[in-house]
């Protein structure tokens, strides 16, 4: 069996920028470089959903935490949260460990740093109680794909140790 049970959990738009809310895509697609890091480390990729893609659609306008902060987006975040952390429970159970959480700095859903993002504010503590051992990064506000950035080795040495 080829299979290393090693997970990243990676915001949705890590994947998939086409969900990003005009005009502040960072990539034409996703963040091709940052999963190469993910593959060369062996690592198996868990895509969050996005609560803000659920929640307001496509032509949504950028919205900050405070906009985000009601009870019709928390409501959306904790079926979210519910959902993954029940798929993780099942992909813990055979075995999968999860290495890495990568969100997205300065996201109203998805930072982890600093100020955490209202999806990650409802699933960082179970998380930490699941895989306490995994590391914690937000790609940078000022990282756009195809453009040299000291993410992309920062985030291939701490895969490394």
């Amino acid at each position: 069996m080829l299979r290393q049970n090693k997970l990243a959990i990676v915001s949705h738009c890590v994947l998939n920028q086409n969900s990003v809310v005009q005009p502040l895509a960072r990539s034409g697609g996703s963040f091709h470089q940052l999963v190469s890091v993910l593959a060369e480390a062996g690592l198996g990729i868990y895509q969050l959903p996005c609560p803000e893609l659920i929640h307001a659609g496509m032509k949504r306008k950028p919205q900050t935490y405070e906009e985000y902060n009601t009870p019709a987006f928390e409501a959306v975040c904790r079926q979210a949260a519910d959902r993954v952390l029940q798929d993780l429970s099942h992909l813990q159970a055979v075995g999968c460990d999860v290495r890495l959480l990568l969100g997205i700095r300065r996201s109203p859903t998805c930072s982890l740093t600093k100020n955490n993002g209202h999806l990650f504010r409802l699933l960082l503590p179970e998380l930490i109680k699941g895989f306490p051992n995994m590391l914690i990064m937000d790609v940078p506000p000022d990282y756009i794909e195809g453009q040299s950035h000291e993410f992309e080795s920062v985030l291939r040495q701490a895969l490394q140790s």
